[in-house]
């Protein structure tokens, strides 16, 4: 697990902007938890970022042959910890013509961000969302917000932190030692608890504020 220091989004009128695409049929979904399309009409294929650190949502979405068909093959979303510096950049995925080259690659992807200015390329770390049944991934925003409370992330303050790396220490022999101040280890339990220990939790905080 990872600390990710997330920059603050910006549009391309703002300077010091940095545009970064998405090519080869790969599609943004949400960045530091907001649906792009509410950034830009066209942010789905590019975005105008400040550099800094981003939690990014992707996908492969686009038409490839099955047989002699044109279909469209979707993947499931993953989620990609992206630097951005100066020199657009691009995110991508290999070209693919056929249905069963698309299958086969998302099997264990390699997702690769591009200087446009050189035309090098370097894998980037990515994790694949899961969803649990059909609509997982209606709302994008609400499953991105789901994935990072399973797994201890909070968007706060411009970073993005990984609670459980940050608070929980286990030594060689098992022993739990939990650091952090009292607030932040407040966020890292609620963020583990169900729905219905947060209203128990938060009926609790009435009764004591008196």
């Amino acid at each position: 697990m990872k600390m990710l220091m997330v920059g603050l989004l910006a549009l391309s009128s703002i300077a010091g902007a940095t545009e970064i695409t998405a090519k080869n049929g790969v599609e943004f979904l949400v960045i530091n938890g907001k649906n792009v399309k509410d950034l830009a009409d066209d942010g789905d294929r590019r975005l105008d970022l400040t550099p800094g650190h981003y939690q990014i949502v992707a996908r492969y979405d686009d038409e490839v042959k099955r047989g002699a068909k044109g279909v469209i093959f979707t993947s499931k979303p993953y989620v990609i910890d992206l630097e951005v510096a100066n020199d657009s950049m691009a995110l991508v995925v290999p070209k693919f013509k056929f249905e069963s080259q698309a299958i086969a690659f998302f099997r264990d992807p390699e997702w690769k961000i591009q200087s446009i200015a050189t035309g090098k390329s370097k894998i980037i770390p990515s994790v694949l969302m899961t969803g649990s049944g059909f609509g997982s991934y209606n709302n994008m925003e609400d499953a991105v917000a789901k994935y990072n409370r399973k797994n201890g992330i909070i968007i706060e303050g411009g970073e993005a932190k990984d609670l459980e790396d940050v608070l929980v220490n286990i030594d060689e022999k098992g022993n739990v030692d939990i650091t952090g101040d009292a607030g932040t280890q407040l966020k890292l339990w609620y963020t583990k608890a169900t729905n219905e220990e947060k209203k128990a939790f938060k009926r609790w905080m009435i009764d004591q504020d008196f």
